[in-house]
């Protein structure tokens, strides 16, 4: 049965510090997807009141915004 044992099982610390590094780019990832998704959503809501072109700018900047924020690590 899963579960049914009693010990602990051992797991060494190089293999906790890699999973642990592995899950931060991961979230890192998906924390960008969804600034990018968002930016795109609100562009398509602001060029009703902006115009397609002045949202267009505003999306780009913000592009360039994350992909800064990217490479600092602040994201």
């Amino acid at each position: 049965m899963a579960g049914a044992h009693s010990g602990a099982v051992a797991v060494s610390d190089a293999v906790v510090k890699e999973h642990a590094d592995g899950w931060h780019a991961f979230t890192r990832f998906v924390k960008a997807g969804i600034i990018s998704v968002v930016l795109l959503l609100l562009m398509f809501l602001a060029h009703f009141a902006l115009g397609w072109g002045f949202s267009m700018f505003l999306m780009i900047v913000g592009d360039i915004i994350l992909v800064l924020a990217l490479l600092l690590g602040k994201v």
